[in-house]
């Protein structure tokens, strides 16, 4: 979800995506697609990327106290 729907030129914003590596493990590449009405760049594709060492058993979640 994009932080406003209206950004005017020069105005910065932030986009909030979720990458579920639930069940996976390995290199996970994912990617997000943005539209706008910028004549210059009416879509850019932003590509996530993780490491995910695997699955994790609860035994192996630490405890803090």
């Amino acid at each position: 979800m994009a932080s406003s729907s209206h950004l005017r030129p020069g105005e910065k914003g932030s986009i909030r995506a979720r990458l579920d590596t639930q069940n996976r493990a390995g290199f996970v590449v994912k990617t997000v697609e943005v539209v706008s009405n910028d004549p210059g760049r009416p879509r850019v594709i932003l590509t996530l990327k993780a490491a995910v060492k695997g699955p994790v058993s609860p035994q192996q979640i630490p405890v803090t106290r």
